[in-house]
């Protein structure tokens, strides 16, 4: 009883629904109505090689608790919270949920089962703040995920179906363990027991939504490769503004308060929360939103394959080799991070501004080859400074020094600030000017110069 109470209070969703009487639990109904009591010294003896305490708590137990949970687009005539509480069956939502219900226990000997549209109380912000936090681990610990597809009734179609596109349905692609796809009328998708264990469905949907296949059957929360998973998002949308940010929460492993109604600000908090625990430079490289934060996942993605090159290169500077700055951080000012940084001349017309580094050292010689920006927004060169900042610069013997060798390319930054004789340098900073696409640039000679602090 001990086991079970724990499991119910730590591991499952506050509700679920209780398949043979169709009726909505709470955890403390969930005591009762499966009777973990009952469980006797036959049932345990039946685990041969298991030890008494390994076969309550690794066997019967989660057996007991097993569920299935739903994976699909909201449609229209949804059953909600209250209309399984007051028991109305009715509508083409409630025949939906039936149906997976039917399936999850016909095929999978689930008693239990949840979905997102009945099961969350969303008057109760405890309940609704609980889920969210929660739904990550609550899509990886069920038994099975059944995904209904409401466009695509095979593996040749998925690419037109909207649960590819739609926010949240990312981590409840990532999450589950077991998965199995069914199309419009519930018809199967495959033969296969779990769609996860067939190289077919896994190649299919890694067409589908460009994620590596070892992601899609063995993905792992967390901070890291956070530039690629962002643009994994990058091409979904939400109905609800915060939900871009809330959707990413068990993606990334983060921590943040649910406060629906603050907008915009909730990406924003995300990002904070990211930044803060990434070690990866690529997390800062984005385009579009605002100087100091990207708005949205669609910011980090990129049509310069130069640039994807780099980006999927993870190699970063913790033994004091690789590239980049790996202990950039969040402060009141902004991102603080250490650049290349090189003085850059400016050609602009209307519609791009040629960058071209200046010539330094007693050589006289320019580092980089010229950079050219699309762009019909930028301030006048007459009033404005520029600078041109490489983020992944190859690692010095100095700490306190960045390389840059001749034939490769690297992504830069556009920094800028006024020009304002007598201004300190607190207040005319420099800036990252915001630009339509990542940039990067190409070393004409080997360099080298000491980092500079800036903060985007």
């Amino acid at each position: 009883m001990n086991e079970f109470r724990r499991r119910v209070f730590d591991q499952v969703p506050s509700h679920l629904i209780y398949i043979p009487k169709m009726k909505l639990v709470s955890r403390e109904e969930l005591l009762t109505i499966l009777e973990p009591e009952k469980i006797t010294e036959e049932d345990i003896s039946k685990h041969k090689g298991w030890s008494r305490k390994s076969a309550i708590e690794s066997r019967l137990v989660p057996d007991m608790l097993k569920y299935a949970i739903l994976s699909h687009r909201w449609g229209k005539s949804e059953p909600t919270f209250q209309d399984l509480k007051l028991e109305r069956r009715e509508g083409a939502g409630y025949e939906k949920l039936h149906e997976f219900c039917t399936k999850a226990k016909e095929l999978y000997g689930c008693r239990l089962a949840w979905s997102d549209t009945c099961c969350i109380n969303k008057e109760s912000s405890s309940e609704l703040d609980e889920a969210i936090r929660s739904m990550y681990r609550w899509y990886r610990d069920a038994y099975i995920c059944i995904v209904h597809l409401a466009q695509s009734n095979s593996l040749e179609t998925l690419g037109i179906d909207e649960w590819f596109f739609r926010g949240w349905t990312l981590q409840e692609l990532l999450a589950p363990l077991r998965m199995k796809f069914y199309g419009p009328r519930w018809t199967s998708l495959t033969d296969n027991e779990n769609d996860k264990d067939d190289a077919v469905v896994i190649s299919a949907l890694s067409r589908v939504t460009k994620i590596p296949l070892n992601d899609l059957c063995n993905f792992r929360p967390g901070p890291n490769r956070a530039w690629e998973k962002m643009t994994w998002a990058a091409s979904r949308k939400t109905t609800r503004i915060e939900d871009v940010a809330y959707s990413l929460i068990g993606i990334f492993n983060i921590s943040m308060t649910i406060a629906y109604g603050e907008g915009d600000r909730a990406f924003q908090r995300f990002m904070v929360e990211l930044i803060q625990n990434c070690k990866e430079w690529q997390i800062l490289v984005w385009a579009g939103g605002l100087s100091g934060c990207p708005t949205e996942p669609s910011c980090y993605r990129t049509t310069n394959d130069t640039a994807l090159d780099m980006l999927k290169n993870r190699q970063i500077s913790w033994w004091g080799e690789g590239c980049g700055d790996s202990d950039f951080s969040i402060t009141k000012r902004g991102v603080q991070v250490r650049l290349l940084m090189l003085p850059a001349s400016v050609d602009q017309s209307q519609w791009q501004s040629t960058f071209l580094s200046r010539p330094t050292g007693r050589r006289w010689v320019s580092p980089l080859k010229k950079l050219v920006v699309q762009s019909h927004s930028f301030p006048p060169a007459s009033t404005t400074e520029w600078m041109i900042g490489i983020i992944n610069y190859h690692d010095h013997d100095d700490a306190d020094k960045g390389i840059l060798k001749r034939g490769e390319s690297y992504i830069c930054f556009l920094l800028k600030r006024f020009r304002r004789p007598g201004m300190d340098t607190v207040r005319n900073h420099w800036r990252r000017q915001i630009t339509e696409e990542i940039l990067t640039v190409s070393c004409a000679n080997d360099f080298e110069k000491i980092l500079e602090c800036v903060w985007l």
